[in-house]
């Protein structure tokens, strides 16, 4: 494809298999965009001068705001604004606006944050906002009554309602303070800064304060306006199609779709602005892989699944070397930057950041996490993963390993929010020579069983390094876990050898947090926090939780550069470290990709760093310090709740 924009008309679909690979690249390096919108001239926009309009917007935008006539510019597809975030997994967002490859938002009030709720007239369970901080839903509006200051909601939300504690200060409430706090977009009366639009649809006006630096129009710019639900959509039996080196963006729903997918490659590709994720490859995918991309400004990053889970057959399908940020650009739930399920994928050298809930979550076995750069995550929620999995006894074989995961820092009221979450009695995950820092808790086990913490550095918990419990010892999610385990062939010889504990798992009682393993980490935290927070009473079992040969650091001279987030080892650290047999951590420069990601007219002009460096460490620090005293804290069980221990 020579350099140029190529907007689609229609989805293009690919249902024919080819004997020899087949690749659609830019020619020679060129900036080319692949597109599911429709080009919008500037000229064609016009300063507001309807009387009723203008007295509608707010004082400061009136003189900024451009007005277009829809139809007049050809764009009659308006599509529909629906409910996005928890229980939307593959949202079609409606007509969105992007302007020089920006996404712009509707006009929402507040413009940052939140507004609590001072009160529900119709109880907790009324058709208002949402309560668990988890579970974002976005919900139509029925009615707002100025005199009463009162918001309607035209369907019962999911989870009741509450009094909110959101504080923009980022302090965040307690766990019992959750819930309760909102926005409402779409607004003509909140147009009130650059980057903001909103849509007249019975008239189809469109109205904008472009977020130019000059903040309108010029033929230099360019605007979009997304029309199509999937951009590439690729039949089941369509195989060995690459695609290289040019910018897939303005999707209403998916920017590529594949569709039990085989032997399919993009590399070094962009995909942006999409409404859900920008890869979704559902059903049976096999070889697929996604290398040195940029997936950003989407719903969602890449959602995949494939492999046979009866007979354990790897799906060969590889994630590398991939560079994705802002993925959950509307609701926090289900944007995962990888989603993932089936068996055996290869999640390998990727950076991942600022996502509003989590950055990978997985089901299925076998799966291998390794050398990512994984951060901000769970920004606009609590009781979050950057890397999460949850409720079955039977996802087992799963690797994460040789990664560094850290600020994953809760700013929301509400449970704790975790670097590595294992969620729900999920068992049997080995978490090993991962190098933890900065989050609120670095990992957690949530009450499963058989899972593995060791040669993994925790450094400086902001709650405490990590949590256990036995949450399956008080009931809650038990028939829906022995439900899955019946569901799967965990009796038949091929599991009974590759997943032995799980073969009886039945004979005992299955419920507990049995057989769980935290050796040879080496924490380091401020006075105060603790390194491992049993949940409960009756937990400090080896039966249960078999604890060794740990170390806790008072010395930031045990560590290279901690500030520079080199945590080799040195002094008593390394003394411990050689005694143990414990290796030294991996470093930055081996997490995130290896390679320039993304179009070669992105990367030609990007400064590649150099091997990242630490000056020489000052001298071991040989005073004494005195161990810190930690005070007791709350059981913290899914309900918020604690057990009754007397």
């Amino acid at each position: 494809m020579m350099k140029g924009y190529y907007d689609l008309s229609s989805t293009l679909h690919f249902s024919h298999d080819v004997t020899g690979t087949v690749v659609f690249r830019a020619y020679q390096g060129q900036e080319v965009h692949v597109t599911g919108g429709k080009h919008i001239a500037s000229n064609l926009f016009r300063h507001v001068t309807d009387s009723h309009v203008l007295q509608r917007l707010p004082q400061v935008s009136r003189d900024k705001v451009l007005e277009l006539d829809l139809a007049a510019a050809g764009i009659t597809d308006l599509g529909t604004l629906t409910s996005y975030g928890f229980g939307h997994m593959s949202w079609v967002a409606p007509l969105e606006i992007f302007i020089n490859g920006k996404s712009l938002r509707l006009a929402e009030w507040p413009n940052r944050g939140f507004i609590n709720i001072k009160s529900v007239p119709d109880g907790q369970h009324g058709r208002r906002f949402t309560y668990w901080s988890w579970a974002d839903e976005s919900y139509k509006v029925a009615s707002v009554d100025a005199h009463t200051h009162t918001i309607t909601l035209a369907t019962k939300s999911r989870y009741g309602l509450r009094v909110g504690h959101w504080s923009a200060s980022g302090s965040p409430a307690s766990f019992g303070q959750q819930g309760g706090y909102f926005r409402v977009i779409n607004m003509l009366c909140e147009l009130d800064q650059p980057g903001e639009y909103y849509i007249d649809r019975t008239h189809k006006k469109l109205y904008v304060w472009p977020n130019t630096a000059h903040q309108t129009l010029t033929s230099s710019d360019v605007v979009y306006a997304s029309m199509l639900d999937q951009c590439i959509v690729i039949e089941s039996n369509a195989h060995n199609v690459h695609f290289e080196d040019f910018s897939l963006e303005g999707c209403r729903q998916y920017g590529m779709e594949l569709k039990s997918g085989r032997d399919i490659t993009l590399k070094n590709m962009e995909i942006k602005n999409t409404g859900s994720f920008g890869l979704h490859c559902s059903g049976d995918c096999r070889r697929v892989s996604v290398l040195a991309s940029d997936i950003h400004d989407v719903g969602g990053g890449i959602s995949i699944s494939g492999g046979d889970r009866k007979t354990l057959t790897s799906s060969e399908n590889v994630i590398r070397d991939n560079h994705i940020w802002d993925h959950s650009r509307c609701g926090a739930q289900n944007g995962d930057a990888i989603h993932m399920g089936g068996v055996h994928i290869w999640v390998i050298n990727n950076h991942l950041h600022h996502g509003q809930y989590t950055g990978i979550r997985w089901s299925g076995n076998d799966h291998i996490i390794e050398y990512n750069h994984v951060h901000h995550m769970c920004w606009n929620s609590s009781d979050c993963g950057a890397i999460h999995s949850g409720r079955d006894w039977t996802w087992r074989g799963n690797v994460i390993r040789n990664n560094h995961i850290h600020h994953v820092l809760r700013h929301h009221p509400g449970a704790a929010v975790r670097g590595i979450m294992l969620d729900d009695e999920y068992s049997s995950v080995l978490i090993e020579h991962n190098v933890f820092y900065e989050n609120e808790v670095h990992t957690n086990i949530g009450g499963g069983r058989d899972n593995i913490i060791r040669y993994n550095v925790m450094y400086n918990a902001t709650s405490q390094s990590v949590q256990v419990d036995g949450r399956g010892l008080h009931g809650g999610h038990g028939t829906t876990l022995r439900d899955k385990l019946q569901a799967s062939p965990y009796q038949t010889p091929l599991w009974q050898s590759r997943y032995p504990e799980l073969a009886n798992i039945l004979s005992k009682h299955p419920e507990a947090p049995e057989g769980n393993q935290i050796y040879k980490n080496i924490f380091y935290n401020p006075p105060g926090i603790e390194r491992i927070h049993y949940s409960g009473g009756g937990l400090q079992k080896p039966e249960y939780f078999d604890v060794h040969d740990n170390i806790r650091s008072y010395r930031k001279t045990d560590f290279w550069s901690p500030d520079n987030a080199d945590f080799r080892f040195r002094c008593e650290a390394l003394q411990w470290a050689n005694r143990q047999n414990v290796p030294q951590p991996v470093t930055v420069d081996q997490v995130g990709p290896r390679v320039a990601t993304g179009p070669h007219y992105l990367t030609v002009h990007r400064h590649i760093p150099a091997a990242h460096t630490t000056q020489a460490p000052v001298g071991c620090d040989t005073s004494t310090v005195a161990p810190a005293t930690t005070a007791p804290r709350g059981s913290y069980l899914p309900d918020g709740s604690s057990p009754n221990t007397l």
